[in-house]
């Protein structure tokens, strides 16, 4: 092989690691580059691709969370590692987050190629009519999904991009197929526009895609882990790669005796989750306060390393208290601060499952983590849990998730894969939480993860 055929850049962790288990479909062997040299000297060392192996490339720059320059600067160092794709995907948030015009106008400029946007998921109910995403049918900015954000959601997907110039194909056009689309594409390239796509089902993102890879012998796709899903799929199957099941690949895993949490995310759902995980599997867990864990990190060190079990056996979760007030300007802070404490305990452990995205990319850049091995996703469609277990260097496991994902026993459902055993029944009295809450609703001043 003389290069990659499809690269992926994300901007944080757990959409990374997702898009690397949806490449598994098709090849082999998926890796996640978690190193750009563009960052700070304090993030881990650089890890090169190998062409002769890497078919799929996914990088991950770890930028939603970074000021607008540097993440800029990020993106273009990961367009070197991507470079001689023919399609290559710039993965973005699906509800538009982060720093979308400036990463995808660098990509765009550093490659030398038109984009192609389509940001909706379907699977997630969120959509794109008339150029605006919908969340469960309501318009993105009439949600309070970006209510710990800095700044309005946009109205439109093409007020994120601004100020790319860009028009619309709707989705009259999309429904007619390929033929319509890449004429639409077409006429957008050649005006020096980037072409914003309707999309309502999956159908809608491969009619895109399939358009998109005709009109250019190398692609640039804007859009969702949907998007980079349907790319995936399109690929020529690697002779030792997985078959396609219709649902991904769910790893086979050797048996994790002990387990790390870290949930460094408040969603809503967390307590019901944790209450499930805790009766399952007789896990002890820590809820830390926000205000304790930035003023005085060392005493939650030190309550850690008396409570936990040293990796000897069992489940230990580190979790942010739900009920605790936090101050959404210092959620950065908090992030590091939470993975400064928990890092030096993943090494005790056989397996850490780190969810959200900027939580898991700050604890394994703590410990120079310069890839990640993904085997792939555990349940998919109905039963999915959003986790994606890796290998780090070295051996142990890491499962990755979006902070938001979850139903009430996906984290028992994790615990139980890890483990080799299926879920139990809840057993009462099981639980030991260490302090005890029941908070079941947002918390509106949590950190920037809540919705990741």
């Amino acid at each position: 092989m003389s290069g990659p055929v499809l690269g992926i850049v994300a901007d944080d962790l757990s959409g990374s690691a997702e898009c690397a288990a949806h490449a598994l479909m098709r090849v082999s062997r998926s890796r996640v580059i978690l190193s750009i040299d563009a960052l700070p000297p304090s993030r881990a060392p650089h890890a090169a691709v190998d062409a002769d192996i890497d078919a799929v490339v996914t990088v991950d720059t770890d930028s939603r969370r970074l000021e607008a320059g540097d993440a800029v600067r990020a993106v273009r160092a990961a367009a070197a590692l991507v470079a001689g794709a023919p399609v290559v995907v710039k993965k973005v948030d699906s509800l538009l987050r982060g720093h979308v015009a400036a990463e995808v106008a660098a990509l765009a400029e550093e490659l030398h190629r038109t984009p192609v946007v389509a940001v909706a998921n379907p699977a997630l109910d969120r959509v794109v009519r008339d150029g605006v995403l919908h969340v469960g049918g309501t318009p993105l900015h009439r949600t309070d999904l970006w209510a710990v954000e800095p700044t309005a959601a946009p109205s439109r997907v093409a007020e994120a991009l601004h100020p790319l110039r860009t028009v619309l194909v709707p989705h009259t056009v999309v429904a007619l197929g390929g033929d319509a689309v890449g004429d639409a594409l077409a006429a957008a390239a050649g005006s020096g526009l980037v072409a914003v796509c309707d999309a309502v089902t999956e159908a809608d993102l491969e009619v895109v895609h399939a358009a998109a890879v005709r009109a250019t012998p190398e692609a640039l796709l804007v859009g969702s882990g949907a998007l980079a899903a349907v790319a995936a799929r399109a690929l020529p199957r690697d002779p030792d790669g997985r078959p396609l099941d219709g649902g991904g690949p769910t790893p086979a895993t050797d048996t994790a005796r002990s387990l790390l949490f870290v949930l460094g995310t408040r969603a809503p759902g967390l307590p019901a989750q944790l209450t499930k995980l805790s009766a399952a599997h007789s896990a002890q867990t820590v809820l830390v306060r926000p205000d304790e864990l930035l003023t005085d990190p060392e005493a939650v060190c030190v309550r850690l390393a008396e409570l936990s079990r040293d990796g000897v056996a069992g489940v230990f979760v580190v979790a942010l208290d739900p009920t605790a007030p936090a101050d959404p300007n210092r959620s950065r802070a908090l992030t590091e601060a939470l993975a400064d404490v928990v890092a030096p305990m993943l090494d005790r452990y056989d397996a850490a499952f780190l969810s959200g995205g900027e939580t898991a990319r700050a604890v394994l850049d703590r410990l120079d983590v310069g890839s990640l091995e993904v085997l792939g996703e555990i349940g998919t469609g109905e039963t999915g849990t959003g986790s994606v277990v890796s290998r780090r260097p070295g051996g142990r496991l890491v499962v990755t998730r979006p902070g938001s994902f979850g139903d009430p026993s996906s984290l028992a459902r994790v615990a139980a894969h890890l483990r080799g055993a299926p879920s139990t029944s809840p057993a009462p009295g099981a639980a030991q939480t260490t302090p005890t809450h029941t908070a079941t609703r947002a918390v509106h001043d949590a950190t920037t993860e809540e919705n990741s």
